[in-house]
């Protein structure tokens, strides 16, 4: 049960530095359109 609850963990992390990645290059993309 702790294993899957840190497993859980690790996912929601990895979610979130995915979703900050993503929005960095969006955001870097329209900073060069401009």
């Amino acid at each position: 049960m702790y294993s899957y609850n840190f497993l859980i963990t690790i996912r929601m992390t990895y979610e979130e530095l995915c979703i900050k990645f993503s929005s960095i290059l969006i955001g870097s993309k329209k900073l060069y359109r401009h």
